[in-house]
């Protein structure tokens, strides 16, 4: 399985990533819309291909085009929705496909297989997995807390392995944690793959760990 950061519009750099890759199926961790120029290409791909997870910028975007009032009016734009519509060859104030509607609320918080535990945040420390997996999981957390917005660093979990974006804002290279001394990816309970602040796409094989990366080329 080929596990696939905050790919964020960039699909010349998601493309490019997954031929260095073995060839498995890829899944995004979110975030797979907004900042770069082609998030169309990036919402099709994974329609077609593999597995997505929502991220927030999906919960975002879906929030503007539905009205739920999650959000404050105008927060998606503000975190570079229009290039996403841009994209899309959409307006401000044009409404959502039904296909991809249908297509970003299918999308799951989580995905759980044979030791793996995939969110787009990292699971805070108050929930356990069986609330994260509650399908009111977002109408009962508090946003910031939850496993498309939380910001705080993974805490171990039994018999779990967890992959996660989000917090890319911190990290230029993929980031392991583990509760030894020496930090090492075999014996890490978990690794941040977002790296939007070095410029570069990363991905990991599951089960091998390892890290393969894309210098943003859109």
């Amino acid at each position: 399985m080929n596990l696939i950061g905050d790919i964020q519009g960039n699909y010349r750099t998601l493309l490019a990533l997954l031929k260095k890759m073995p060839d498995d199926d890829p899944v995004s961790v979110g975030d797979m819309i907004d900042r770069g120029p082609r998030s169309r290409e990036v919402l099709e791909f994974f329609r077609k291909h593999g597995k997505a997870l929502l991220g927030n910028h999906e919960h975002m975007m879906l929030d503007y085009f539905m009205g739920s009032g999650n959000y404050m009016p105008g927060l998606w734009l503000m975190n570079s929705g229009d290039a996403t519509l841009n994209s899309l060859g959409l307006e401000r104030s044009g409404t959502l496909p039904d296909f991809l509607r249908d297509f970003l609320e299918s999308l799951p918080l989580l995905l759980i297989r044979d030791g793996l535990l995939v969110t787009h945040a990292p699971v805070h420390k108050r929930w356990s997995l069986e609330d994260i997996a509650s399908l009111d999981h977002l109408e009962r957390s508090p946003l910031e807390q939850s496993v498309i917005w939380n910001r705080d660093d993974p805490v171990p979990r039994d018999g779990y392995f967890q992959v996660f974006g989000h917090n890319g804002y911190r990290y230029v290279r993929a980031q392991f944690f583990d509760t030894r001394f020496m930090i090492r990816p075999e014996s890490a309970h978990a690794v941040c793959i977002d790296t939007v602040r070095g410029q570069v796409l990363s991905g990991l094989h599951w089960p091998s760990r390892r890290i393969f990366e894309q210098e943003y080329i859109d």
